[in-house]
Parts: structure tokens; sequence; C-alpha cells
């Protein structure tokens, strides 16, 4: 639809910045803790190289002068001296520089040896300064010019026991081994991003898409809705979570309204030739009074089956504003005590006509007297609904059953007649509003298909149960309801 944003794009995209900023901050993190570890351990090996360094080249300084006239030569105890730094200095990795008390640069030493700067003999005031102030020196730097390329310096000085510096020592390491380190351990971890940031993706499409496509199937079936088409069902996912019971969920809406839609059709059609059939046979009759086509002596007759089309008028229209009250709650229970068993053999009486005319034998067993708490007027419509149904389908000479009794808080009705019986496809449908199943009992008697849902409503709202059955040439409704409301 134009206009809607893609709730599948917006989870997309949410769910995918989330995971980048995550790897980010955990990637920002983890970098920064090697390097701080790389910058440790590169603080530790300076310090260590200087202070040994210092201690070398203090011992070295007191003792040289007394070298002087002895049988130890001066040079071999130099060349020791400048071998131990060398020494130091490849194990550093670096470079060492030893000056004076003042700062001139006495010589420096690699791992490959030791050597003298021809052009540069005296270290920056600065670093002079620092030593004998604060006892310590540290830059990231060329050093005064004495290197071509950044290193990290330290410089400490190398004092006698008396305290009198006698020199300082400075140890280098070149800044390039700990940007290579940095850059290593960077790419590699940005590419280990990058490689499960592209699987996490991909993982996150599926999920999401599979999260959105159930909605979309709603979405479309929805919209057929929209378009009359109430086939439409969308499938079930596999998966048993929210999306699950949403999908079966909506599945049964649509039962309930492809079967609401079939209702509604059925109704306008039936309602439709319930009002056309004795409006006609009305309209039809009176035009014959009218015109003379129907004698005098023949009026009474025809007038008589006008005023039955009229009531069979009247008691659909009543029908349907029956149901109209009770789907809208309008229409509540008022609680009265009375004896059923009395209302029941009323009922009976108010048949007795058409139960002589068919030469039907209704057998009442019922007890003298039992009283129950409920809506009087509501159990009389379903006794009486019932009780017309029995007499409706009941052929000539056939028989009828009424029974009646309470027990465990609840009174049960059971009306039985023979007769010809509801058919399997039709016996789960009869309480739905607006079916018929007049033919399903081959009978021409015709009804509005409200009668028998109003019957099961009126007891459901008593908190009661109804149920029918059929079989062997006969049929019975049973329907329970508590004694006290």
């Amino acid at each position: 639809m134009k206009g809607l944003k893609s709730i599948f794009l917006k989870n997309f995209i949410i769910y995918s910045l989330v995971v980048m900023l995550s790897f980010t901050a955990l990637g920002g993190a983890f970098i920064y803790q090697i390097s701080r570890y790389a910058a440790e351990e590169r603080d530790s090996a300076l310090n260590s190289a200087a202070r040994r360094a210092s201690s070398i080249t203090t011992t070295y300084m007191q003792t040289a002068p007394n070298m002087i006239g002895s049988s130890f030569s001066l040079q071999t105890y130099n060349d020791m001296y400048r071998a131990s730094i060398v020494n130091l200095a490849e194990n550093l990795g670096g470079i060492l520089f030893v000056c004076d008390s003042q700062g001139k640069l006495l010589f420096f030493a690699t791992g490959e040896g030791c050597y003298t700067h021809e052009d540069v003999t005296q270290v920056s005031q600065d670093a002079v300064k620092a030593i004998q102030e604060d006892g310590r020196f540290s830059e990231m730097g060329s050093f005064s010019g004495l290197l071509t390329s950044p290193h990290y310096t330290l410089g400490i000085p190398a004092s006698g026991e008396d305290g009198q510096m006698l020199g300082m020592v400075f140890a280098s390491l070149s800044a390039d081994s700990s940007l290579k380190l940095f850059i290593n351990i960077s790419s590699t971890f940005i590419l280990m991003i990058f490689i499960v940031f592209l699987m996490v993706l991909v993982v996150t499409y599926v999920m999401v898409d599979s999260t959105v496509r159930p909605l979309k199937n709603i979405a479309a079936a929805a919209r057929n809705f929209a378009h009359g088409d109430f086939s439409c069902r969308v499938a079930v996912p596999k998966r048993r979570d929210e999306l699950y019971a949403l999908t079966i969920s909506f599945n049964h809406m649509a039962d309930a309204i492809e079967n609401m839609e079939t209702q509604r059709r059925d109704l306008i059609a039936n309602v439709s030739h319930d009002l056309r059939t004795p409006m006609t046979t009305i309209g039809g009759f009176i035009d014959g009074i009218l015109d003379g086509t129907i004698k005098p002596e023949k009026q009474e007759y025809y007038l008589k089956i006008i005023s039955e089309e009229i009531r069979r008028l009247s008691r659909l229209a009543n029908s349907m504003v029956e149901v109209s009250r009770l789907e809208s709650g309008e229409r509540a229970l008022n609680k009265t005590t009375f004896d059923i068993s009395e209302m029941v053999r009323r009922i009976v009486l108010g048949f007795e006509k058409q139960l002589t005319d068919k030469e039907i034998d209704l057998t009442l067993d019922i007890p003298d007297k039992l009283e129950i708490s409920a809506d009087h007027d509501a159990i009389f419509q379903v006794v009486y609904n019932l009780t017309d149904n029995a007499v409706k389908f009941t052929d000539r000479a056939g028989k009828i059953i009424i029974y009646l009794s309470a027990k465990g808080g609840k009174m049960q009705m059971n009306i039985v007649n023979t007769g010809p019986g509801i058919g399997p496809e039709a016996i789960d449908h009869i309480f739905e509003r607006f079916y018929k199943g007049d033919r399903s009992r081959g009978s021409k008697v015709t009804s509005s298909g409200l009668g028998l849902y109003i019957v099961k409503t009126l007891v459901g709202r008593h908190g009661g149960d109804i149920y029918a059955k059929s079989g062997d040439g006969q049929t019975e409704f049973c329907f329970t309801i508590p004694t006290s409301l």
C-alpha cells in the first residue's frame, strides 16, 4: 500500500543497526584493551631495559676510574660494559642511549653494536631538565633528531648511592611495531566482525522474513475479504508461537465470517421467500375477492387462509425481533419461581387441536409439581418452540413423549417424537441462526430457521445446555438448566 512502511524493512534495519552498533562497541572495547595491554607491555619493557642499563652504567662510571694502572685493562672493561648495553638493546628490540650528566651523548647501542652519532652530540634540554627535576623523561617522537622515525623513548638517571647523578640512560622502541600490532589486530578483528555481521544479517533476514510473511498473508487475506472473497485462508506456520496462535485465530475468524456470510445470504433468500409466498397468496386472494373472481360463498374460506398467512408473517417478524433483542442484550432475564410441570401441561393444552387433527398420541412423563427459579417467559418460549417443533414434524398417528425430571440441582426435559428424522449432515447445524433443516426431514413444513437458535440462546443464558439426536424413526431434543438461576 502506498505510503505504508514495510514492517520487514523497518525491523530488518533496526536489527541490523543494533547488531552493527553492538559489534562496533565490542570491537572498540576489544581494540582499546589490546592497545592498552600493548602499551603497558611496551612501557614495562622500556622501564626494565632503562633500569638495567642505568644500573650497569652507574657501576661502570663508578669503577672505571679505578681501573687505571691496574692489571685489568680499562679497554677490556669498557668493551665488556658496551657488550652488556648491546645485549640489553638486543633483548629490548630497540635502542639504548647513554649520556653524561649534562646530556652529552656518549654512544648509543642497538642489537648489532655501539655507535656514536656524527651530527647530534647533545640530547634536548627538555629531556635533561625532566630527568634532573622529575627523575624521568618520556616522549613519542624523534628524540632530539637522533631517530629518523617516531619512537617511544623513556629516560632515567644513572645515579650513585649518594644520589649524585653520574649520567643518563634513554631506552627507545619504534612506534612502527606498536602501530603494526594495532593495525594487525584491528584488521583481523574487523574481518571477523564483517564475517559475523554478514552471518547475523542473513539469520536476521530469515527470522524477520519468517515473522513478517504470515502477517503479509493475513493482510492479503483480509484484502480479499474486503473484496467479498471469503474462501481465503492463511497457511499455518510450523513453529508454535504467537504468530501460530494469531494465524489459527484468523482462520477461525475467517470460517466464522464465511459462515455468517452464508447465513446472511440464506437469510435474505429465506426471508424473501417466506415474505413473497404469503404476500403473493394474500394479494391474489384479495384481488380475487375485489374483482369478483372468488364468489361470496367462498370468501370466508379464503379470508381464513389470508388470516393464517398474516399470522405466519407475524411469527416471522416476531422471531426476527426476538433474535435481535437476544443478540443485542436488550432482553434481560427476570428471575421468578414457578411450577414448570404446570407450564408444560398448559402448553400441551394449547396444541390440543393440532394433536387431535393429526391423531398424535402424546404422553407426559412429568412430576405433579416441579418448581424452578428462572425466567418464566424465556422457559415458556423454549418449551413452546420445542413442542411446536415436535408436533409440526410428527407424522399422522405418530407419538410424542415429554419427560421432565430434576436431579443434582438441574432440571432436565426430553421431548421425543416419531417421524422423519434429522439427517446426519444437518444435526450439527440445526441450532445455528437461519439454518433450515426442513428438507432434511422430508417435510413440506417451512420455518424461518430461527426457532431452535432462539431456544439454544435462551437455554445458554440460563447456564444450561441443549442437544438433539435422531435415528430409528424418532427425534429427541434434550435440554438442562439449573433449578435455581
